[in-house]
């Protein structure tokens, strides 16, 4: 045993060494400090510290310590021919002597780190859910694409970002599992989209890469491209093709898709930065609406970093209570006392955020709501209004009695629509603020309202609560006059692109008077918005139209100023 390939070490319960083998002393003699190998368990102090301790504890039937307990001379570092690894097996013999078995492991350990090392590499080049490359190898690809030199300077290479719009939506709703479902059925009908577009000679030798680069984010890049010009008809084909409904069990599914597209020669540019490039054309075409494209142009990224210095603005403004909230009177226009440009200056008042910015001075909300709705901050700054707004209500009915504002209104946009806890949110601040609910209007677009079946579920759900329902510049979304009917809603607000043109334009008369005879009939009252002139403002009293709003009587102004604007302006008096 004394010349074992092993090292053998037998000590005393103590640990003091009594019988080494040469084996044991080559394989130990780097952990000792001084050169010495007097005691086991001052010698491993720092590789196996609990040592001491597991003899301690061992069974006395079995007499084992420890079994394959792997030190090392240097527990943080990597595995090296210098910093061995050691197997120690250790039991407690007759006589109250202890054996120690030690094993040098060294290799063995860099073989399975090596063997993990490939697995986790694999792991990270392909998709498990969709067999897709993943973002790294995907990039590889891309960047020897882009380095490989052309054969024909006609064949270009173009790169699509494609992402998924609402996803979020229909794993909340349905569940991960469906949703993993839904990505891989995207990821098939991806790939057998490029298949049939490589059938119809749109590629040379070209072989289409799809990977699957995030979690609802897909890569496409277009090699050896016959003309350039024809991408546009893959990422048509492409949007088409994703945009019909997927059959999930007993769900169908619309999943629509944004894209952005770079359009390269192969001996310029950088596969990251034409990742990038993509993704922010793709950003620009989800900002335009669903089932979109949009191809890179070098001004995107100045406005990709304009936009994210407002979103780090946006932040701070929160924090430090920069956005406040004004006001713009909705006006009565029928009433035989409301006759000659009088009106009932007490119907309403719409509610709106500004931003008073350190350095821009008040920002107009066209400018960072959408921004809000991106980075996830629009929830926050929903609740602000509303909270503000309801309190400001109130205030006033106190204050002014039978003069304040009979009702308020204040929008909802498209994120808020989407949350499923809108209405418990809604339902809170009105009992905080002890705001009637009768009192309260929520406004939707009417693209919103036609949207999906989960919007009007959401929209039934805030009704249920007792407020009321306005649709927002109606005439410029999805919904028509015939469909007016299946959306939940009180009021109708005809956009101001009607209203601007009502007293010049026969036209824009008709349908005028159209929307406002089928929003009556259907127990609805109409808000005509942006009255800019008497002339306009007659038109639409004489049509029919319930209220109006509008810079003739008023531009959004402070809670102060409203207040004096209701003061001064007295019932069925000229404004």
């Amino acid at each position: 045993m004394y010349r074992a390939p092993i090292g053998l070490v037998q000590t005393s319960l103590d640990g003091d060494i009594e019988m080494i083998n040469p084996k044991s002393a080559q394989l130990l003699m780097p952990f000792s400090q001084d050169g010495s190998l007097d005691n086991l368990y001052t010698l491993l102090q720092d590789s196996a510290p609990t040592l001491r301790q597991l003899a301690a504890d061992a069974d006395p039937a079995s007499g084992i310590i420890c079994e394959s307990l792997r030190i090392s001379l240097h527990p943080e570092a990597a595995p090296s021919p210098s910093s061995p690894i050691l197997s120690l097996s250790m039991l407690r013999l007759v006589d109250d002597l202890l054996l120690a078995v030690f094993v040098d492991v060294t290799l063995e350990v860099q073989h399975e780190q090596q063997v993990l090392s490939r697995k986790l590499s694999e792991a990270e080049r392909v998709d498990k859910l969709t067999g897709l490359p993943t973002r790294v190898a995907a990039l590889e690809l891309l960047q020897t694409a882009l380095d490989r030199p052309a054969t024909d300077t006609r064949y270009g290479c173009a790169l699509l970002y494609i992402s998924c719009n609402r996803f979020k939506l229909i794993n909340d709703a349905l569940g991960y599992n469906i949703g993993n479902q839904l990505l891989s059925l995207i990821a098939g009908r991806l790939g057998s989209t490029l298949r049939s577009r490589r059938r119809d000679g749109e590629v040379m030798d070209g072989l289409p890469l799809t990977a699957r680069i995030g979690g609802d984010e897909f890569a496409v890049m277009l090699d050896d491209l016959l003309v350039p010009e024809n991408v546009t008809g893959v990422a048509q084909r492409i949007l088409d093709r994703l945009g019909r409904p997927y059959a999930i069990g007993p769900h169908k599914i619309y999943c629509s898709v944004s894209m952005g597209i770079v359009v390269q020669n192969r001996d310029s540019g950088n596969a990251s930065d034409l990742l990038q490039d993509a993704s922010l054309a793709m950003e620009d075409a989800k900002r335009a609406g669903d089932s979109r494209y949009a191809i890179f142009e070098p001004g995107m990224r100045a406005s990709a970093r304009q936009r994210r210095s407002v979103e780090d603005d946006l932040q701070l403004a929160l924090a430090k209570n920069q956005l406040f909230v004004v006001y713009q009177p909705v006006v009565g226009l029928q009433g035989e006392q409301y006759i000659d440009g009088a009106i009932d200056p007490c119907a309403g008042m719409e509610a709106l955020v500004r931003w008073q910015h350190p350095v821009r001075g008040v920002v107009s909300p066209v400018e960072f709501i959408g921004i809000a709705e991106e980075c996830g901050m629009i929830d926050a700054i929903g609740e602000f209004v509303l909270d503000t707004a309801c309190r400001q209500f109130m205030t006033w009915q106190a204050l002014l009695g039978p003069r304040a504002p009979r009702k308020l209104a204040v929008n909802l946009s498209r994120e808020q629509l989407s949350h499923p806890g809108l209405a418990g949110i809604v339902d809170g601040i009105l009992r905080s603020s002890g705001m009637p609910a009768s009192c309260l209007q929520l406004e939707v677009t009417e693209s919103l309202a036609a949207q999906s079946g989960s919007v009007l579920t959401r929209l039934h759900e805030l009704k249920a609560l007792g407020l009321t329902l306005a649709l927002d510049d109606f005439g410029t979304g999805y919904s028509s006059l015939s469909s007016l009917h299946q959306i939940p809603v009180d009021t109708v607000k005809i956009d101001r692109s009607f209203v601007r043109y009502g007293d010049t334009s026969l036209h824009h008369r008709i349908l005028i008077d159209a929307t406002i005879r089928v929003a009556h009939s259907l127990g609805m009252d109409t808000v005509a918005e942006g009255i800019e002139t008497f002339a306009q403002a007659e038109i639409v009293r004489q049509l029919g139209c319930d209220k109006g709003q509008g810079y003739l009587y008023s531009k959004p102004v402070v809670a102060a100023d409203f207040a004096s604007w209701l003061t001064d302006t007295t019932v069925a008096s000229k404004s």
